[in-house]
């Protein structure tokens, strides 16, 4: 059976295969020849039309998912228990993103991903000064809403409650700064400098909706046999009823990496002036790469931090991201490379 894309789904890699070789079946047994493989009798399914040079069995892998996540979750574990300041805390999450609140669609939805495949740290909101910016912003979609996710982070050795069960004045000056941001939201003119500096053209049309993440603080502070209170339940219980109309609090015990995010990366700047911070063990190139790359000449800088991969795999990132840099520029023919990767590996 012959696949052909949606119309929507067309790029120029697509029309052309369809061109030169007539349907998505003959050029995956054409690729399967050159390889010397068996052509396949079954039709490619909707990851293989999306991927068409997934074959390059030799190129280095990403670590699984499985061990990146239980690699994760250990050295979370051990920055938290050392007690660390907010810019070694903002550094590790810059470096591992699908730990962020956000980075799957359970928080401000968004059911489409974050845009250009990435988290962007410290966005500037243009009047307020540095040290009353997010810490991190999602820029999530689905068909109708662009879904704008402020997330401010604390140094997690910070309590909620005081002795007498009142919020400290941390807690009250990271919910004021909270607000400031809502503040700074309602106004007309500043959502108009927003929408230009941060929504992607082809989703200038929708509206946006604003939500706030707050990360602070750590689980022990309400167990019962860890916290300094005489009552730690009970001010569980106050402090689930702190968040105000859209707003989201966690603990920094709460935070856990989200598969989806796997191939998020950390950028910095405004819309079309982008700069790359940091790539995740976990990432890996496809289609999705191509809209970053295309304004972003090279990785290689962000994969000299990356841990847990290979140099090999770092190399093999960085002509993959160029591939895709390439791939977004009018081309007059049609180039075929068999390295491509998959997306979903």
């Amino acid at each position: 059976m012959e696949l052909t894309p949606e119309p929507y789904n067309h790029d120029g890699t697509e029309l052309d295969i369809l061109q030169q070789y007539g349907s998505f079946q003959a050029f995956w047994n054409a690729q399967h020849a050159e390889l010397g493989q068996h052509p396949r009798n079954d039709p490619p399914d909707d990851d293989d039309m999306d991927v068409a040079d997934r074959w390059n069995q030799d190129r280095p892998p990403p670590p699984a998912w499985e061990v990146y996540e239980r690699w994760l979750m250990q050295e979370w574990r051990q920055l938290l228990d050392s007690e660390p300041g907010e810019l070694e805390v903002q550094q590790f999450l810059e470096q591992h993103p699908s730990l962020l609140p956000g980075a799957g669609d359970d928080v401000g939805r968004g059911h489409h991903g974050p845009c250009w495949d990435a988290v962007i740290t410290q966005p500037s909101l243009k009047g307020l000064s540095r040290e009353r910016i997010p810490d991190f912003m999602w820029v999530r979609s689905d068909t109708s809403t662009v879904y704008a996710l402020c997330i401010e982070i604390e140094a997690p050795t910070k309590p909620w409650f005081t002795l007498d069960g009142q919020s400290t004045a941390h807690l009250t000056q990271a919910l004021d700064q909270i607000l400031e941001w809502k503040v700074w939201f309602s106004l007309p003119e500043n959502m108009l400098a927003f929408r230009h500096a941060y929504i992607p053209v082809d989703l200038g049309y929708q509206r946006i909706e604003v939500q706030f993440i707050l990360v602070y603080g750590r689980d022990g502070e309400f167990r019962q046999d860890e916290s300094r209170h005489k009552d730690p339940l009970y001010l569980r219980r106050k402090r689930d009823l702190i968040p105000r109309a859209s707003e989201y609090l966690y603990t920094f015990d709460q935070l856990r990496p989200e598969r989806d995010a796997a191939d998020v990366v950390t950028i910095s700047g405004r819309r079309d002036s982008f700069n790359i911070v940091a790539v995740p063990p976990s990432f890996t190139t496809g289609r999705g790469t191509k809209q970053l790359a295309s304004q972003i000449p090279d990785i290689s800088s962000a994969l000299t931090k990356t841990p847990l991969i290979s140099e090999e795999r770092k190399g093999y990132l960085a002509t993959r991201w160029d591939y895709w840099r390439r791939s977004a520029m009018p081309r007059p023919n049609l180039r075929f490379n068999n390295a491509r990767e998959h997306s979903g590996e």
